[in-house]
């Protein structure tokens, strides 16, 4: 693997609120490249939720989905090819659930596993002080939140802090 990559999803709705279904997705990779895709929602989400709270968080609507979303199938494609040769992390089992929703859209296969970055964090035996202190570096650097890329962007600098600085476990 060359390197660690983070994903992150922004949805249709918070699952708490209903049946929500992936809009944007972007990976991070923690040599600096990074790629974001607006998804445009499939027939099989027709009938799925919507909620106008999510909507103004992450400011994608359903008019901007269907002008500039790419096709679920291109977006896989697109996805596991900039994610080749990388461990694909998320912060959240929310971001696993939403690239299985992504695949079963399409009948397609996981194109990665998606780990936890927790997992990540503490196989290497960094310390909670160590992690507080990268989360909130990359937050001074890249405050924006609730934007695939973003976020992604974020957690991949938390894991190049993080590698850059010994674990202290």
């Amino acid at each position: 693997m060359t390197c660690p990559a983070l994903i992150d999803f922004e949805a249709s709705c918070l699952p708490e609120y209903g049946q929500s279904f992936p809009i944007e997705v972007a990976i991070a990779r923690i040599d600096g490249l990074s790629r974001a895709w607006l998804i445009r929602p499939c027939e099989a989400w027709k009938y799925w939720d919507w909620s106008e709270e999510a909507e103004n968080l992450h400011g994608i609507s359903r008019e901007l989905l269907a002008q500039k979303g790419q096709p679920p199938a291109q977006v896989l494609a697109e996805m596991a090819e900039f994610a080749r040769e990388c461990n694909v992390y998320a912060d959240a089992d929310l971001d696993a659930y939403w690239l299985e929703v992504l695949c079963q859209a399409v009948g397609a296969r996981l194109p990665f596993p998606v780990r936890y970055l927790g997992e990540f964090i503490q196989k290497r035996g960094y310390t909670r002080s160590q992690v507080v202190a990268a989360l909130q570096e990359a937050k001074r650097r890249l405050p924006k939140e609730h934007l695939a890329r973003e976020d992604a962007k974020r957690l991949a600098l938390v894991v190049k802090l993080l590698l850059a600085e010994p674990p202290q476990a």
